[in-house]
């Protein structure tokens, strides 16, 4: 019998309700184990030393792999001690093998409820309803929280840039760690703050679009003309006057045109069926 409240043992009939229901509150560390696997042993103490230190921010479920074969057959364990972490009823990640217990400890933490997590809810809400200064005041209520928070200070920047202060989202960006800002969504962002900077003392779109009918040889007018569609969200219009560029002066200003559409196919994400679309048109001219 487990001495505490946050370490069970579960079975397939109550894995639903144990783990998954409750995967949605806290995260739910699974291990599965068996009474002759001697790591099985060495993990347990730290796992249970976890447990009572957490006092319920986690749950800890034990799985005895030789009784529930069928269950851990379901959920891909093929060596033992594994550790199957399950947050909003998923299984989100896991450890195979004894580890230290700062591992065990990262584990939780990346997964467990945060003060912020609150906070981050409440400004996309008061967001979507239009009040940018009360979702920007959640965001730095957050951000003085959780000074370190990688999460809060994206959302922060975005809403910065969407709101129009490029300097504030520029100086969060950059301070950015390299590997965070060489990937999603940090890339994106960091390429709409490029945009935000060419368009600066832009005219108004329409008066682009008609000195552009004037002068449709102008690459540079059309890079500025796209820099604005990006920033109004509409992206294909931009993604269409880049391949222009390329179509018209591919080697105008260091490949101007190209690297627009990369930049733009950075914001929108992998995932959308346009950024395939407009990669096919742009190999065609380069190819």
């Amino acid at each position: 019998m487990n001495s505490t409240p946050f370490i069970f043992d579960v079975t397939q009939s109550g894995f639903a309700a144990l783990v998954l229901e409750n995967s949605f509150n806290v995260p739910v560390l699974v291990d599965f184990w068996a009474a002759w696997c001697q790591p099985c042993q060495m993990l347990t103490p730290i796992l249970q030393r976890l447990a009572e230190q957490y006092q319920g921010a986690f749950l800890l479920a034990k799985v005895n792999s030789d009784q529930e074969q069928a269950l851990a057959a379901q959920f891909g364990v093929r060596s033992l001690p594994t550790v199957k972490v399950f947050r909003n009823g998923q299984a989100v990640d896991e450890l195979v093998g004894v580890q230290s217990e700062p591992v065990y400890r990262e584990v939780i933490e990346r997964y467990r409820a945060k003060p912020s997590d609150r906070l981050l809810a409440r400004a996309e809400a008061a967001w979507r309803q239009g009040d940018q200064r009360k979702a920007l005041g959640f965001l730095r209520e957050a951000q003085a929280l959780e000074p370190d928070n990688v999460q809060v200070k994206l959302a922060l920047a975005e809403l910065l840039l969407l709101s129009g202060d490029t300097d504030k989202a520029g100086d969060l960006l950059h301070a950015l760690p390299l590997e965070v800002r060489l990937e999603q969504p940090a890339s994106g962002l960091l390429a709409r703050l490029e945009f935000s900077e060419q368009a600066k003392g832009a005219p108004e779109t329409a008066r682009l679009e008609k000195a552009l009918q004037a002068h449709p040889e102008d690459c540079a007018l059309r890079r500025q003309l796209a820099a604005c569609k990006t920033i109004e969200g509409d992206y294909e219009a931009a993604l269409e006057q880049f391949l222009e560029i390329m179509r018209r002066n591919p080697k105008f200003d260091d490949e101007a045109g190209r690297k627009g559409l990369l930049a733009v196919f950075n914001i929108l994400g992998n995932d959308d069926p346009r950024v395939a679309a407009y990669r096919r048109r742009m190999f065609a001219l380069l190819h």
